[in-house]
């Protein structure tokens, strides 16, 4: 399916991203730069460039492909990936933010001033990310390889190249602004493969709605508008509490707060992701039962969907675009998980090793780290070719839901919390998590995620070990006066400092 007018917007994509990383290489030259953009990316920016950042590949073939192939149960996707943005609302962007630091490990070594935490929350971080990207760099490889004709090893390596490029060039600055234009086109093309898609029924969604309702049985699906076709009460409550505790988790969303000015910014950064995120997660399951209706059983797989209904629908052209739409999905996911994993290794490892360095080496230091995480993406995309790889995308949500979730709630909302109590339920969530998914993958249960029981666990072991413990930091309320504090005073506080 060689397609010379997606090859030519993927390379309108690829210049534009050289570009914006080129002209924004002089801000990268502090580690306040290069890691939070300067603390200056106001809440409009910022909630383009998470939403680029959060709709991965997965979220702009694999929603609407799921609906496609399960119907109503693949809608569980698109709900789990939208409400954990209430979480961040409601409980953590705003303290977050008023810490104010560079990292996740930043924030628990700065509660608990504890080495081994930081450690604990840098392998966390490390995990989740390699976890995360590894999907995103086959699916580089295996896609552009299908729909462009480019081969996989070539693909693969284009797509880490590039991202590498615009990381180590403009850091966090030219991340941030290549992910809102990423998130403009996907948000636009799915828009457009949608409006056009309904227009096959007269705009009217109860008639698409009808016609999916009257399609035959297909294999064990019933109806394609009722729940129940693949997942059961049971994982369908597993997967959303995992998906949203997972989002309210992900150290590569989490450290995006950081580049906001303000506590209040970030508050409002969040408002706006849940609006374009929103509307997003809303179109997909309109395209997948449009799809159904239209394709019937023509796609071979569930990534195929979407560029082959816009093909149905808008011709080459739409291809086209939602082609560039998947590939700078894929670009903007991963230079987030970059940016992150950099953190990991050049800020919370290095910074501990060799304290007080220069700023200047400690940014010497994370472009050369991301360039070791570059050739990792890349070297991961290539030996895991072929694999079944939808795992390790849930991997990542349970590991991040078990992990960091517990430990950041209980951190910013209960002043009991201690060191050990954290620590111990980082060990737990983080453990409990892998053994658990590797047991379901052995077959030994059929739960699908395990953050119905890894989550209440963690949480657990900190209330408890903490009340052992019953050491809290000395400095424990001055910690909440400064995350809890009202906005207003808390500006007054940065400004004076």
């Amino acid at each position: 399916m060689q397609q010379p007018i997606a090859t030519a917007l993927v390379g309108v994509i690829v210049a534009i991203s050289v570009t914006v990383a080129f002209l924004s290489r002089r801000f990268a030259r502090s580690t306040s730069e290069f890691y939070v953009a300067g603390r200056g990316i106001n809440a409009i920016q910022n909630a383009l460039a998470l939403s680029g950042d959060y709709m991965s590949a997965a979220s702009f073939l694999g929603v609407a492909g799921l609906v496609w192939l399960w119907g109503y149960d693949g809608i569980w996707y698109a709900a789990g990936f939208f409400a954990g943005w209430l979480v961040l609302l409601l409980f953590l962007a705003s303290p977050i933010r008023r810490f104010g630091a560079y990292t996740i490990a930043d924030f628990v070594a700065g509660r608990f001033h504890s080495r081994p935490l930081r450690i604990a929350a840098m392998l966390g971080t490390l995990m989740v990310s390699l976890f995360y990207i590894i999907p995103q760099m086959v699916g580089a490889g295996e896609l552009l390889g299908l729909l462009l004709g480019w081969d996989y090893i070539f693909a693969v390596v284009i797509a880490g190249t590039l991202i590498t490029l615009y990381v180590v060039l403009g850091g966090m600055r030219a991340t941030t602004y290549n992910q809102i234009i990423q998130c403009i086109l996907l948000w636009t093309a799915m828009f457009v493969v949608m409006t056009l898609a309904l227009g096959k029924f007269g705009f009217s969604y109860s008639r698409l709605l009808t016609e999916v309702t009257a399609l035959p049985k297909l294999g064990v699906v019933t109806d394609f508008t009722r729940p129940g076709n693949w997942l059961d009460f049971k994982n369908s409550f597993a997967l959303i509490f995992g998906l949203v505790l997972g989002t309210a988790g992900l150290p590569h969303i989490l450290i995006r707060f950081y580049t906001n000015p303000s506590g209040r910014s970030a508050r409002w950064t969040t408002v706006w992701t849940l609006l374009i995120i929103g509307t997003f997660y809303m179109m997909t399951p309109v395209v997948g039962l449009a799809a159904r209706a239209l394709l019937g059983d023509s796609p071979p797989t569930t990534n195929l969907v979407l560029p082959m209904l816009a093909e149905h629908v808008g011709g080459e052209g739409m291809i086209g675009v939602v082609i560039a739409g998947a590939f700078a999905a894929i670009l903007s996911t991963v230079a987030g998980l970059v940016i992150a994993s950099t953190g990991a290794i050049a800020h919370d490892l290095f910074t501990m090793l060799v304290p007080g360095a220069s700023d200047r080496r400690q940014v010497v230091v994370a472009k050369l780290t991301s360039v070791g995480v570059g050739v990792i993406a890349i070297l991961t995309g290539l030996v895991f070719r072929g694999y079944n790889v939808a795992f390790l995308v849930g991997l990542a949500f349970a590991i991040a839901a078990s992990t960091f979730f517990p430990v950041l709630m209980l951190g910013v909302w209960w002043k009991g919390t201690t060191e050990k109590g954290a620590l111990a339920g980082m060990i737990v969530g983080m453990i409990g998590s892998a053994v658990m998914i590797a047991t379901s993958l052995l077959k030994v249960h059929t739960l699908m995620n395990p953050s119905i029981i890894t989550v209440p666990a963690s949480f657990l072991t900190i209330y408890f070990v903490s009340k052992f413990d019953g050491k809290t930091p000395h400095d424990t309320m001055e910690f909440m006066h400064k995350v809890h504090m009202p906005e207003k005073v808390h500006e007054a506080a940065e400004a004076a400092e």
